[in-house]
């Protein structure tokens, strides 16, 4: 049976990752990519909406804009103003060409696939305001949700809502699954979940 992780494990993998490749922002990169990638090998010949949220699941998002838009895909950016992102978000916010709309004015095509990165396993508050706004107004749309590495609101070591949740229909989570996933309610909210390939070796975890 495939081994799932707590997110102190996960963070603990990823800080040796981190000094082996002397760069936190390569694995940001590269796990955005390989998403990105992944995403447009489902040929849904879709509008794909993303939406980015304050942390490193943020970050993820602004990579898989950027590069679903390269793959030629038909993208549309939401996300947080530049004073909002730190670190390795901030990278990949300042490296995103997209234009990036505003939540305030945000629109849930139909025929869309929303790609959620709001919230990843770091969570560690209940979500309230305008996250639990977007959030309810993605479950009402009854539009395709592609979440990545977890469902935003679902905690990473117990699978419990924090306030309110997307509900994935597809979670593709980054090296590993979490213990999250395979609990409920948040392996309901989950959908069929996909472990992406980051690049971190396998020795690395155990």
């Amino acid at each position: 049976m495939e081994k799932a992780y707590t997110v102190e494990e996960i963070h603990a993998i990823e800080k040796k990752e981190f000094k082996r490749l002397k760069s936190s922002y390569t694995l940001m990169n590269r796990a955005g990519t390989n998403c990105a990638k992944k995403i447009s090998k489902l040929d849904l010949k879709k509008k794909f909406i993303v939406l980015c949220g304050p942390g490193n699941n943020g970050g993820d998002g602004l990579v898989i804009s950027q590069v679903l838009k390269r793959l030629n895909q038909n993208v549309i950016l939401y996300c947080l103003k530049s004073k909002a992102y730190k670190g390795d978000a901030k990278i990949a916010y300042k490296k995103n060409q997209l234009i990036k709309n505003n939540y305030n004015n945000l629109n849930i095509f139909q025929k869309s696939v929303i790609i959620d990165c709001l919230f990843g396993i770091g969570l560690n508050r209940r979500i309230k305001g305008i996250y639990k706004k977007i959030i309810k107004k993605v479950n009402q749309s009854k539009q395709k949700v592609i979440s990545i590495d977890i469902p935003s609101g679902i905690n990473g070591n117990n699978g419990k809502i924090m306030g309110e949740a997307i509900q994935a229909n597809f979670t593709y989570t980054l090296h590993a699954k979490k213990i999250g996933h395979t609990v409920n309610p948040g392996k309901k909210y989950s959908g069929k979940i996909s472990v992406i390939d980051i690049g971190i070796k396998r020795t690395i975890t155990h």
